[in-house]
């Protein structure tokens, strides 16, 4: 059992893979597609997650949470068995959902501007993802998650290079984008249930789940009852209101706001596939302590987010100064109106990455019916607001008519109030002062923003210029060499500056100079 420096280690590694190869196929991805077309793969994959999440009603969460508890020291095949069955239930009523919306002419209502034959392959996305998703949470209850991370990265760089050959033959469209990665994330699947099945994480009695004792079926029943009902209400209240905001922003702006904000979204997730390596680690460590009684280890690994959040927050105000930049490298003039919601949603992550892990402990500790309250009560008052940021000023209630931008404006102000209540209630159940916390956030996003623009300013005054020349490729605008190079020399100058702000204050990224001296990733013991 590999321990939880080694499989952060490799979550993290996998991830930041990923996200070079991500960069690079977005630097074609968006451009080849254009604003319509990308926006309605964000609108209907986005969508159809949503109403997924929400039919499932929780019960994969609390499968993984019974794995994080039960899986070091007895099977979980029953779990396995009778979560995978009713999963697959839940995608024959989605696919039959949708099979109704379409004979009744619902589905133009739905997902307006979205052809049918793309609704059956996002439906398919969305089952593979999920499948793919479901190994996850038993590889990472069972602390197996080194092996699929190994699978993952063969997963990142076949999507990459399905992508590029499709894109350099001139047969990248809508439906063949969807349906390569339909293809590739399937493969991964099958290989990761033949790795699981080797590696003893489930056996052939996961099949047949009704074959268990009657008292056993009944108490695994049971748990997922208790532990996910508070979570469905969640779910279902967040379904309306997250199903509005998307749904209310194609219907105004069309699929070329969704473009912008889709676009805007992907770039944001950038900087979250640093910190989101250990949430599901970190909510098995939670889990595992509280089923142990272990508050000191509780409040210990409570700590551990200060060093998240620094990551979440070095990345993601690099991105959010650096828009113009990006968006002249991946999409070009066609995505212009992006630029101001990619530097809003850049800084989403921050206390995405907050809320993430903040809320693996109310998850983990059981607290799922307070969890579930603030999320809703968040939630219904969030809708009147998306409301007045994306309405035009024609509307009987007249709004702001902001399109992507005010989308990416309220999703980023609303998730810092969201967290910050949720870290309150964390904060008591824990008896650490919460205006510490709240201080370091307001502090380490304004010195960090501060570093990242002024590296920017630095940046701007080095002439590039004798660099073209150099660099001159076939098909290559002098354009994007520039823009590049800019880009480069900003990130180099930041990472100095960062460098040298852990040195001299390490305690403002959560560690010590002792973690830096030794191994960074020591600290993952404590």
């Amino acid at each position: 059992m590999a321990s939880l420096q080694k499989r952060f280690a490799f979550k993290l590694g996998a991830n930041v893979f990923g996200i070079l190869l991500g960069l690079v196929t977005m630097s074609f991805v968006p451009r080849v597609l254009g604003p319509e077309q990308f926006g309605k793969f964000e609108f209907i994959t986005n969508n159809f997650k949503l109403i997924f999440d929400t039919l499932a009603l929780q019960v994969p969460v609390a499968y993984f949470n019974w794995v994080s508890r039960k899986g070091h020291k007895e099977d979980t095949d029953l779990a396995t068995g009778a979560t995978f069955y009713f999963s697959l239930a839940i995608a024959t009523l989605f696919a039959l959902f949708l099979a109704v919306s379409h004979a009744f002419g619902l589905h133009a209502w739905l997902w307006p501007d979205v052809a049918p034959e793309y609704l059956w392959a996002a439906l398919a996305f969305t089952m593979v993802t999920f499948l793919y998703q479901f190994l996850v949470y038993l590889s990472d209850g069972k602390s197996l998650t080194v092996g699929l991370e190994q699978i993952r990265l063969v997963q990142n760089t076949l999507k990459f290079a399905v992508l590029a050959l499709l894109a350099g033959g001139g047969l990248l469209t809508l439906g063949s984008y969807l349906w390569a990665q339909v293809a590739v994330v399937a493969a991964t699947v099958a290989l990761s249930v033949r790795w699981l099945y080797r590696q003893d994480a489930w056996r052939l009695a996961a099949i047949r789940p009704w074959r268990f004792p009657k008292e056993e079926i009944q108490s695994y029943g049971a748990f997922v009852w208790d532990y996910a009902r508070p979570l469905t209400l969640l779910m279902l209240g967040g379904f309306l209101f997250l199903y509005f905001d998307r749904w209310f922003l194609q219907l105004i702006g069309g699929s070329m706001q969704q473009g912008f904000f889709g676009l805007s979204d992907r770039l944001g997730q950038i900087a979250f596939l640093f910190t989101s390596a250990m949430t599901p680690l970190l909510t098995r460590e939670f889990a595992l302590a509280h089923e142990e009684k272990d508050h000191a280890r509780l409040l210990i690994l409570f700590e551990r987010i200060k060093l998240f959040l620094f990551i979440a927050t070095v990345a993601s105000c690099f991105l959010s100064v650096q828009s113009g930049n990006i968006v002249a490298l991946i999409g070009g003039e066609k995505y212009k109106g992006a630029i101001i919601p990619i530097a809003l949603m850049a800084l989403y992550p921050i206390h995405q990455t907050f809320g993430q892990l903040s809320g693996a402990l109310m998850v983990a500790t059981g607290q799922t019916a307070l969890y579930a309250r603030l999320g809703i009560i968040m939630m219904v008052v969030s809708l009147p607001i998306t409301y007045f940021c994306i309405a035009p000023v024609s509307f009987a209630v007249p709004g702001l008519a902001l399109g992507a931008t005010g989308l990416a404006l309220k999703m980023l102000t609303w998730q810092f109030v969201g967290t910050n209540v949720q870290l309150f209630c964390n904060t008591r159940y824990l008896r650490t002062p919460f205006a510490k916390w709240l201080g370091l956030q307001v502090m380490m996003v304004a010195v960090i923003y501060g570093i990242a623009y002024t590296s920017h300013l630095v940046s701007g005054y080095f002439n590039l210029t004798w660099l073209l020349p150099l660099l001159q490729y076939p098909a290559v605008s002098e354009n994007l060499i520039l823009h590049s190079c800019r880009l480069i020399s900003a990130g180099l100058v930041y990472l100095i500056a960062i460098a040298g702000l852990i040195w001299m204050v390490p305690g403002f990224a959560g560690i010590t100079r002792k973690d830096i001296m030794v191994n960074p990733l020591s600290l993952l013991r404590k």
